[in-house]
């Protein structure tokens, strides 16, 4: 396989996913795998731009690969019309350059996180609380392996957040997320590890936009300041 070829995998290929896919097609050489077990409705249309009103009923993967490869025809897709659970988590994960969380399951963020960790391959997570955006790119480097979904949002997560209605967010939300999420792995696909491990806080509504560093582990700051090479496996 050509080394330069970025095996990225999208888990969740709803309103995040849907407006994440196409800012994908400029990092370069890449590969996408598309994982969701969903089928397009009806009232995903206004918020999820991939998909028309022709697609409903159809498996959201297969239709979102159709689009890519009208929009990109360059990069191969491959499709995965699963769930993500226990099952599959690991070889989606082990097969991947970098995995780019876009789903709305807390359970199946966690999953990713843990799975990601164990196999030390570098994970973005997008999260949409109402208003508000949270977006953070883990395991990076092995100065901060140990960190990880639970450790930045201790003590933060609800019942609620379970059974976040989507269709209640707005589609900028949800495309502003993306855009953050590209961004990061962007800067991962370059090499840079700036932002490796910093929580992205957002809310449009305010206009504040707020950076936070995740605990420091060893060697943290010196992996930080070189911002020069990654450990991204090809």
């Amino acid at each position: 396989m050509d080394p330069l070829v970025h095996r990225i995998t999208v888990v969740g290929v709803g309103g995040t996913g849907c407006a994440l896919l196409p800012l994908l097609v400029g990092l370069g050489p890449i590969q996408l795998t598309l994982v969701d077990g969903d089928t397009v409705e009806a009232t995903n249309l206004p918020r999820q731009p991939l998909f028309g009103p022709a697609d409903t009923g159809r498996v959201k993967v297969e239709v979102a690969a159709e689009r890519m490869q009208a929009i990109a025809p360059h990069v191969r897709v491959t499709t995965v019309p699963r769930f993500l659970d226990a099952t599959n988590a690991q070889d989606l994960v082990q097969a991947s350059t970098i995995v780019l969380d876009a789903t709305d399951d807390l359970h199946a963020k966690h999953l990713l996180d843990r799975t990601c960790r164990a196999h030390r391959v570098p994970l973005i997570t997008g999260s949409v609380h109402g208003h508000q955006i949270q977006v953070v790119a883990l395991h990076v480097d092995s100065g901060s392996m140990g960190i990880g979904l639970a450790d930045l949002f201790a003590g933060r997560s609800s019942p609620e957040q379970d059974a976040c209605d989507m269709r209640a967010v707005p589609v900028h939300i949800t495309a502003l997320c993306a855009s953050v999420m590209a961004m990061h792995a962007r800067a991962l696909v370059l090499g840079d590890l700036s932002l490796a491990g910093h929580v992205d806080l957002i809310d449009p509504r305010t206009g504040r936009w707020l950076r936070i560093a995740a605990p420091v582990a060893p060697h943290d700051d010196e992996l930080i300041a070189q911002g020069t090479s990654s450990t991204l496996r090809t």
